[in-house]
């Protein structure tokens, strides 16, 4: 009777683990599924003007955002990592955890009323390709910085830093010859996620960068505003979607080898 118990239990583990994998996949699935049925339409609208314009402004600034959340990220990450003050803790959850969780629609806001045309600093970039860029900063980098934090500390507790200062490396030496190539890995798979998220973004930039056509109007937004055209939008979501996981997949190939890659299939 016990053995039956345990099988059964092993039987509903697997059972349920598999139905969210299952669900999850079909998501994903039912975008190419659905193409079958309106293939001209959709087909057409791949060569849309405003189509691919929204896909060009949502690649480039979502690399211009990796770069700046790289840029600023990593010593934010290095100092969180390996120095010790008050309200540390605190400013790691603002940083982090927070804009994960902030409700993007609120960030939009919050954006509009201090870079907007009614800034208290005069300063109005509203409806600007730099307005999408903040608003895709806000929730993408702190992928950078947590995985940083993470590996920085994994390399701090062996102790290495400490061996370096006792042979007289200095600060900048131990950054760049001891934490920076030993987290290189990390910190490259931290960038598809801020990448693949900044693509994603939508609530902060409907609402700060505007859905301008040919100007701040990217992929998602587009997507949101032309939801009612059912091909057009579909045509938008597969090519968002496919360049995501195909990036993805490309930065798993170089962060984990050959192997890695092989056993993804």
């Amino acid at each position: 009777m016990k053995i039956i118990t345990q099988a059964l239990l092993i039987i509903l583990l697997y059972a349920l683990g598999f139905s969210l994998l299952g669900w999850f996949f079909f998501i994903f699935l039912f975008q190419y599924i659905a193409l079958l049925g309106q293939g001209a339409d959709v087909f057409s609208s791949f060569l849309n003007p405003e189509i691919l314009t929204a896909g060009w402004l949502s690649i480039s600034s979502s690399c211009v955002t990796v770069v700046i959340s790289v840029i600023f990220g990593i010593p934010l990450a290095y100092i969180f990592a390996t120095r010790s003050f008050k309200g540390k803790s605190f400013l790691e959850t603002l940083i982090i955890d927070v804009p994960q969780t902030f409700p993007p629609v609120a960030e939009g806001i919050i954006l509009l009323l201090m870079l907007g045309p009614q800034s208290p600093f005069h300063l109005n970039i509203a409806y600007t390709y730099a307005a999408l860029v903040l608003t895709k900063l806000f929730v993408s980098a702190p992928f950078i910085i947590a995985f940083a934090v993470r590996k920085f500390r994994d390399i701090q507790e062996t102790g290495l830093d400490i061996i370096a200062r006792t042979l007289g490396a200095n600060e900048i030496q131990l950054f760049f010859t001891i934490f920076l190539p030993l987290a290189a890995k990390d910190i490259l798979s931290a960038t598809s996620l801020c990448w693949a998220r900044a693509m994603g973004e939508l609530g902060g930039g409907l609402i700060f960068a505007g859905a301008i056509p040919y100007k701040t109007e990217d992929i998602s937004i587009y997507i949101a505003t032309h939801s009612k055209q059912t091909a057009p939008a579909l045509a938008a979501t597969i090519l968002v979607t496919t360049a995501s996981l195909l990036a993805l997949l490309l930065f798993k190939r170089f962060t984990k080898g050959t192997k890695a890659w092989k056993g993804l299939f």
